[in-house]
């Protein structure tokens, strides 16, 4: 079996990342998956993480999501509902 993990992300404040990413990096081992280096970043401060851009200042929406979700047409009948849920296709 393959599975494709395409990314994972660990953030904390500074005094403890070192033991968070030993931790990482210790279980990427142990399930022997493999990192490719050119895709890999460390020591980010600022980035576009799962629709957030974190900062040490914390997470705010990515502004481009928060305008995709207001600019969304309001459902009219219940097929619209379902549709926006991702149960019909």
């Amino acid at each position: 079996m393959t599975i494709f993990l395409n990314d994972f992300t660990v953030y904390s404040d500074m005094e403890i990342i070192w033991w968070s990413s030993n931790f990482a990096f210790k279980n990427t081992k142990n399930t022997k998956s493999i990192l490719t280096q050119k895709k890999c970043a460390f020591m980010v401060f600022l980035g576009l993480i799962l629709g957030f851009i974190i900062s040490k200042e914390g997470k705010i929406p990515y502004p481009k999501k928060v305008q995709a979700i207001v600019s969304m047409p309001i459902p009219t009948n219940p097929q619209q509902i379902l549709i926006f849920n991702g149960i019909v296709q």
